[in-house]
C-alpha cells in the first residue's frame, strides 16, 4: 500500500508543476493558492457529506487544524511564492528538496524523533543528484544582495521549514487517531481563509480568471494535487514517518522534467541523467530505512 501511495504522490505532485504554469498570469499567485485549497476543502466536505462521515469535532481539534493550516496550506506557500520572484524554478525545486533534512532535524528537535541515518544520507545523496540536474541554473545564478537571489533563497528555505513542521504535525495528529480526511478538509479551509485575509491586508486584488486554461488547471490542482496528492502524502506520513515520506519532494522535480521533455522540449544531458541516478540511489536508501512507529501512548 505504501508503494502505491508513494507512486500516487509522485504522479499528483510531479504533474502539478506543469499545471501551475497555467495559473501564472492575471490572478495573483497568492489568490490562486487560496482558490486551490478552498475548492479542495469543499470537495472533501462534499465527500464527507455524501458518505455520511462525521464533521462534528471539539474546539481543540479545530485549533489543531488551524495550526496545521497555517504551516501546511498557508505561510509555506506564501514564502515559496515570495522566493519565486527572485529565483528560477529549478533553484526553488532544489532548495525545497532540503525538506527531507529539515524534517529529520525538526523531528529530532521539536518532536524527539530519533535521527534515522539512512534517511539523512539518502536525502543528502538525492539533493546532490538534484543539484547535478540543475547545475546550469546554479552556475547562472548571481549570488548577490543586489540581485535578490539571497533574499529568494531565504524565503524558500523558510517555506521549507514551515512545510516540514506541518508534515510532522500531521503525523502527530494521525498518531492521536485524528481522522485524516476531516483534518485535511478543515485545515485546507482554514489555510485558504488565512490566505484570503492576508490578501485583504496586503491590498492584493482578489480576482478570478475565467479562461479555460486557468479554470481547468485550478480544478486539477485542487482535485489531483491537493485532495489526492496531500491525502496520499499525509497518509504516507502517518504510515512511515514524515522524514521518510518527505523524500518524494526530491523525486517530483524529475517527474516534472520528464513531462517538460514531452511537452516543452526539455533536453536531457548525460550530466542530468547522472543526477537522476543519484536521486534513485538516495531513494533506495530512504525506502529501505527502518519504518518508525508513529503510535503514541
Amino acid at each position: 500500500m505504501n508503494i502505491a501511495l508513494y507512486s500516487l504522490v509522485l504522479f499528483c505532485w510531479g504533474t502539478s508543476w506543469l499545471a501551475i504554469t497555467f495559473q501564472l498570469g492575471e490572478v495573483a499567485p497568492q489568490v490562486s493558492i487560496a482558490w486551490r485549497f478552498l475548492i479542495a476543502s469543499l470537495i472533501l466536505f462534499g465527500w464527507c457529506f455524501i458518505r455520511g462521515i462525521n464533521l462534528s469535532f471539539p474546539w481543540r481539534s479545530h485549533l489543531n487544524w488551524i495550526v496545521l493550516g497555517i504551516f501546511l496550506f498557508c505561510v509555506n506557500y506564501i514564502c515559496a511564492y515570495f522566493g519565486s520572484f527572485y529565483l528560477a524554478s529549478g533553484m526553488v525545486a532544489l532548495i525545497f528538496s532540503t525538506l527531507t533534512l529539515f524534517t529529520v532535524f525538526n523531528g529530532f528537535i521539536f518532536f524527539k524523533y530519533p535521527i534515522r541515518w539512512p534517511i539523512l544520507i539518502g536525502g543528502i545523496v538525492g539533493i546532490a543528484g538534484l543539484s547535478v540536474i540543475f547545475s546550469n541554473e546554479i552556475r547562472a545564478t548571481v549570488w548577490s544582495l543586489e540581485s535578490g537571489v539571497v533574499k529568494g533563497f531565504l524565503w524558500v528555505l523558510l517555506a521549507t521549514f514551515f512545510a516540514s513542521i506541518g508534515m510532522l504535525l500531521s503525523g502527530e495528529m494521525q498518531a492521536k487517531k485524528m481522522p485524516l480526511v476531516q483534518s485535511n478538509a478543515f485545515s485546507m479551509l482554514y489555510g485558504s481563509l488565512l490566505i484570503i485575509s492576508y490578501t485583504g491586508i496586503g491590498d492584493i486584488k482578489f480576482g478570478f480568471d475565467m479562461s479555460y486554461s486557468y479554470v481547468v488547471s485550478l480544478i486539477y490542482l485542487a482535485l489531483i494535487a491537493s485532495v489526492l496528492g496531500f491525502g496520499s502524502y499525509l497518509k504516507l506520513v502517518g504510515n512511515i514517518g514524515a522524514d521518510k515520506a518527505s523524500y518524494v519532494n526530491i523525486f517530483t522535480p524529475v517527474i516534472a522534467l520528464l513531462l517538460s521533455t514531452l511537452f516543452e522540449d526539455y533536453q536531457w544531458s548525460w550530466v542530468g541523467l547522472f543526477g537522476v541516478v543519484l536521486i534513485i540511489v538516495g531513494n533506495v536508501l530512504v525506502l529501505f530505512a527502518k519504518t518508525k512507529t508513529v503510535a503514541r501512548d
